[in-house]
């Protein structure tokens, strides 16, 4: 609002000076710049020292290997694909403990190459020691945790439940999300210290003690944040690609995710949530969510301060089925409704959040 003068006459400076700058620039004073770059010549290439070898730094500056059939492609239909919504992937919690089924694990929103070592520190506060680890693989492999009264109580194993030798094992891998780590860890009854490394198991063992390992490993690294240590050897720990996205004619028809059902529910789902995606109803068992698929403003109404959702409707699905060892997930629109967002829409906004 303008201040008046004594007058009553309003006062026109401001106007009078935007007026003015845009009349000078129309005219030239202040050229148009902003394609300027385009002229400016090629810088000279990166030059290495000669006891360098330019392999020392590939793993830094690597270009990603094109997955499934999402290509440049061919034709006047090709449209570039829009790049992900990077804002997604910042976790709210740098730590969450996640759980689907008898499956924990740990997020943290760092890179592994800065959880690893803080996993050894963990340990150590608990009194257990690390005998063998393989950062290239991402493991950790305790002695055994019985020859510890620290250790059995911290694990939740008193006298009268010692009836078996256990070790733990840790393991840290890229999360789904870019810039993110993932850690498990696992309960295995041994007949003896093992001499080395033993395999990975995928399904957990004691799912509450190991639930309970995680939320202690999660509080510590909680409060031991301002601590950052370095391990370039688990910073190059390779990234799996564990979901992709399979087109035709460059368009999303499904996803495929390389997950168990459990996990692939419990990501599916956070992602739905993250996105705002209204979901109806859902069946764990069947792998479906009943969605709602109009847009978001079809399910609004109202104008301004008397803006109000009509009741969700379900208007098509969402399938989560297993095909050999990964999951195909699917978007169904109901074909009676003429007002859905596209399926392959809704894929690539689910792929987007899921990367």
């Amino acid at each position: 609002m303008y201040q008046t003068l004594q007058r009553g006459a309003p006062v026109l400076r401001p106007v009078i000076v935007v007026t003015l700058v845009s009349s000078l620039a129309g005219c030239g004073l202040f050229p148009d710049r902003s394609m300027r770059y385009q002229q400016e010549p090629l810088g000279e290439p990166l030059e290495m020292p000669e006891e360098v070898p330019r392999e020392a730094f590939q793993s830094e500056y690597r270009i990603p290997p094109v997955r499934g059939s999402n290509g440049l492609g061919s034709g006047e239909n090709y449209e570039l694909p829009r790049p992900p919504d990077l804002t997604d992937q910042i976790l709210d919690n740098n730590y969450q403990v996640r759980t689907s089924g008898d499956l924990t694990w740990l997020v943290v929103n760092d890179v592994p190459g800065r959880v690893w070592p803080a996993l050894s520190a963990f340990f150590t506060e608990q009194g257990v020691e690390i005998v063998h680890e393989d950062p290239r693989q991402g493991l950790k492999q305790t002695g055994i945790l019985n020859n510890s009264q620290r250790a059995r109580r911290w694990i939740g194993l008193d006298d009268s439940a010692v009836q078996e030798e256990l070790i733990l094992q840790a393991r840290v891998e890229h999360g789904v999300q870019g810039r993110s780590t993932e850690v498990q860890v696992r309960l295995v009854p041994v007949d003896g210290p093992p001499q080395s490394l033993l395999s990975w198991q995928d399904s957990p063992g004691d799912s509450a003690r190991e639930t309970t390992v995680i939320e202690r490993m999660a509080e510590y690294l909680r409060e031991n944040a301002d601590t950052k240590s370095y391990s370039r050897v688990a910073l190059d720990l390779p990234r799996e690609e564990r979901v992709e996205a399979i087109s035709q004619e460059s368009r999303i028809t499904h996803l495929e995710l390389d997950f168990g059902f459990e996990r692939g529910w419990a990501e599916v789902s956070r992602a739905l949530t993250s996105l705002d995606i209204p979901v109806v109803d859902r069946n764990r068992s069947d792998g479906v969510w009943y969605l709602d698929m109009r847009p978001e403003g079809v399910r609004n109404r109202g104008w301004w301060f008397w803006a109000y959702q009509l009741e969700p409707e379900q208007t098509g699905l969402i399938r989560l089925r297993e095909s050999g060892s990964s999951l195909v997930l699917t978007v169904e629109p109901d074909p009676e409704q003429d007002k859905n967002v596209p399926a392959s829409e809704v894929l690539d906004r689910i792929y987007d959040n899921l990367r």
